[in-house]
């Protein structure tokens, strides 16, 4: 195609016309210079377009010559080049179109390229080009125009589909923007190693055996397509002011004690690793793999799968929430995590959409040392939906743990030898639980404090959990296993506190007087107090079946109801000041005060004396009966008798059974006053230590007079006859008593059998 078409092309580009993408060139390219033999004679080489050098099968040229000029360079074959002088080359300046654009805020510029130059040097598949022989000489090819402060961007771009081997002693090596899919391997002990600055579409692996270093306060580095980067060495992660970078690929350890190393800008910029840094005894270098992902968690021989990562200052985050291949598997004997404040305080952040465990310590030592020191940073549980995290080892850092709503922290995992804790004894150890915070030790009794937010926390284990002060969340407690104690802590704020299976423990014992809210149990959970009080604010309705015991009582506020079925012996008293306490066969110890309300279902009994004030009302069943070890003082309050509809109504119901005295009455019902209960009358007593509702006896009929005085003139009776009519009047008056009494309970009868079922009620 003419030149003229490719001009007239541009100018529909420029003039902002879309067109279809397609190869055009501008004059026949021509074919590439052969100069190998230059090569292999160690003559200098001045480009004048594109070069190639063919290396035989197995061939190894050292060359010490150097390439200038303006062209390109390509290496194929099946041989390796290495080079021990510096080159400096330019691409043809039809070929050059890329640029370097300055980003960021005043004061925190970063760099990166836009459109990139097609390659100056090209590795085709099965070549390996060597820059420097690893013994001090340099051999690299890069030609540096741009005047950007504190970094030289190489302006040679590199396609590499075989191997490129950077091994050049006292600086570092920028390839510029790597393409292909092949390998570059930066060797063992060859400081300072590789920068890979830039938007890079290379697909292939990275080696590095000494130091390779991605994104910087100069620059920004992207690798979206890099298969995986094998680790003999240090691997170095920063991140531009003001921007994140993200890493998606896996490392392989290859080497023992290699590591990962993240800095980061004060700003809160992020370095996200998506991938997984995992150990590898298998494949080739360019092609690491693991056997058994078991092998990641086991001491091996001499230790060589042991890898750990340097947070400096940085703000690095596992995982991008779309997956949850947790970054760092292993245990204290295979993984360090070293968290220090450099410039800003070190933060790590796991967010993650499924459950993962960090089986090692987050601590402050140098490397494999990491427990010689306290961590100086923070921890946060991002709040992805699904983002469970279990720490499975002691945590050695001193600042504030964060779990966001949404997200799980669990420390522990049940097992024995898998128990975790946080510290709590420095000034900035805190924990935000806007998630769900769950304790789950075997064998480690823990201690927790500064624990706010709007969360929920959960103590699951056999291994009690202690509350030693500042505890404010707001969410949900619950005991599902072991005891929660509170020695300086409160559970005042929590929504709820539930006793959820029958070996749960609360003990308060140690605590001075404490409020719960809407406390829950089942059978054989357990209640302990000290010789403090316990108030339970009742918001919504809930039921305790487990055991009360101590010294202390318990008082029952709020405006809903507490349905207690277990046995209380603690020695303090109970009080009802608001809402419902309602005793189903229950037991308590002590004393009993009612000001609300009190509701009885099933036989229950009160250790000490009952108190019903002015304002009580007292609701029994009419199958229940209060049976109370001491005195009872009534002070006017109501008595409501609940009768289940088609029952039958006992002659007798005893209310109230005391050993003691019983004083007053109930509103309205003084000795003898009548009650309805289900359409029947009983009466009230409140004699011989009982209340009790009786159906009075029915009234019985008129007594018969004697027989009146006979009338003057009338003639005297018979003797022997007047005991005959004696008899015959006795009978008939039995008789008619008889036939009276039957009638009576004819009409009563017909008057109930007609009274409607509402009446009843």
């Amino acid at each position: 195609m003419s030149h003229m078409c490719c001009l007239f092309l541009r100018l529909l580009a420029v003039g902002g016309l879309t067109l279809v993408t397609v190869a055009l060139s501008g004059a026949p390219a021509q074919a590439a210079t052969d100069i190998t033999d230059k090569v292999r004679a160690n003559e200098n080489v001045v480009l004048a377009g594109d070069a190639v050098i063919t290396l035989g099968d197995g061939e190894e040229i050292v060359y010490g010559g150097v390439f200038s000029g303006v062209g390109t360079l390509r290496v194929s074959g099946r041989g390796k080049l290495v080079l021990t002088a510096d080159s400096d080359f330019q691409i043809p300046e039809s070929r050059r179109r890329q640029r370097i654009e300055i980003l960021g805020s005043p004061g925190h510029p970063y760099a990166t390229v836009r459109d990139p130059d097609p390659p100056a040097v090209t590795v085709e598949a099965g070549a390996t080009l060597q820059y420097g022989d690893g013994a001090g000489s340099t051999g690299r090819v890069g030609h540096y125009p741009y005047d950007y402060p504190n970094f030289a961007w190489n302006a040679l771009n590199h396609h590499v589909d075989g191997t490129l081997v950077v091994a050049v002693h006292g600086a570092l090596y920028h390839p510029g923007i790597l393409s292909g899919s092949g390998v570059l391997n930066q060797p063992r002990f060859i400081w300072d190693g590789v920068e890979l600055a830039g938007d890079h579409p290379f697909s292939g692996t990275v080696v590095n055996g000494t130091g390779v270093h991605v994104s910087r306060r100069e620059y920004l580095t992207s690798l979206p397509n890099l298969a995986k980067l094998v680790n003999c060495g240090s691997f170095m992660v920063d991140t531009p002011h003001d921007h994140d970078t993200v890493l998606g690929f896996d490392i392989f350890s290859r080497e023992w004690g290699n590591d990962v190393n993240f800095y980061g800008a004060p700003d809160g910029s992020r370095v996200i690793m998506a991938g997984v840094y995992s150990w590898s005894d298998q494949g080739s270098e360019a092609d690491p793999s693991l056997s058994n992902p078991d092998l990641n968690y086991q001491v091996v021989p001499k230790n060589i799968n042991k890898r750990g990562v340097n947070i400096q200052g940085a703000v690095v985050q596992w995982g991008d929430g779309t997956h949850n291949r947790f970054f760092l598997p292993g245990t204290r004997e295979t993984i360090y995590i070293n968290l220090y404040t450099r410039r800003a305080r070190g933060h790590l952040i796991f967010d993650y959409n499924g459950p993962v465990t960090l089986g090692a310590p987050i601590s402050g030592g140098r490397y494999h040392d990491t427990m010689d020191a306290v961590a100086l940073g923070d921890v946060t549980i991002a709040g992805t939906p699904g983002n469970d995290v279990t720490f499975a080892d002691q945590q050695n850092y001193d600042g504030v743990t964060t779990i966001e709503s949404g997200a799980t922290l669990r420390l522990g995992t049940g097992s024995p030898g898998q128990d975790s804790w946080l510290i709590t004894s420095t000034a900035g150890a805190k924990i935000v639980d806007d998630g769900a915070l769950v304790v789950n030790n075997a064998e480690k009794a823990i201690e927790l404090s500064g624990i706010s937010g709007a969360g929920s926390f959960e103590q699951a284990g056999p291994a009690s959990v202690t509350f030693a002060g500042d505890t404010t969340y707001s969410g949900p407690t619950t005991v599902s296993g072991g005891a929660l104690v509170l020695a300086g802590g409160s559970l005042a704020s929590s929504t709820s506190v539930q006793l959820s299976t029958p070996d749960a423990t609360l003990d308060v014992s140690a605590a001075g007087d404490q409020t719960v809210q809407n406390l829950g149990g089942v059978a054989g959970s357990r209640l302990r107090l000290g010789p403090n009080t316990l108030t339970v604010a009742s918001t919504d309705d809930t039921t305790y079946a487990g055991g009360v015991g101590g010294a202390g009582g318990l008082v029952k506020t709020g405006r809903a109801a507490l349905t207690y079925s277990g046995t209380s012996t603690a020695e303090g008293p109970w009080a009802v000041t608001g809402g419902t306490l309602a005793l189903s066969q229950a037991e308590l110890a002590g004393d009993l005060a009612v000001d609300r309300s009190l509701r009885v279902t099933g036989a229950t009994a009160v250790g000490g004396n009952l108190t019903l004030g002015k304002e009580s009302t007292l609701r029994i069943g009419t199958g229940a009966e209060l049976r109370v070890a001491g005195d009872v003082a009534l002070s006017g309050g109501t008595l409501k008798v609940r009768h289940k509809d088609g029952a039958d109504l006992p002659r007798e119901l005893a209310v109230v059974t005391s050993g003691g005295e019983i004083t007053g009455t109930f509103a309205g019902l003084d000795e003898g006053a009548r009650l309805d209960i289900g359409g029947t009358s009983y009466q009230i007593s409140y004699a011989d230590g009982q209340v009790l509702l009786s159906v009075p006896t029915p009234a019985s009929g008129p007594t018969a007079d004697a027989a009146p005085e006979d009338a003057p003139g009338s003639p005297a009776p018979r003797t022997g006859d007047g005991s005959v009519a004696a008899l015959v009047l006795a009978a008939l008056v039995l008789a008619v008593l008889a036939v009276g009494a039957l009638v009576v309970v004819v009409l009563r009868r017909r008057r109930r059998s007609m009274t409607p079922r509402h009446a009843h009620r």
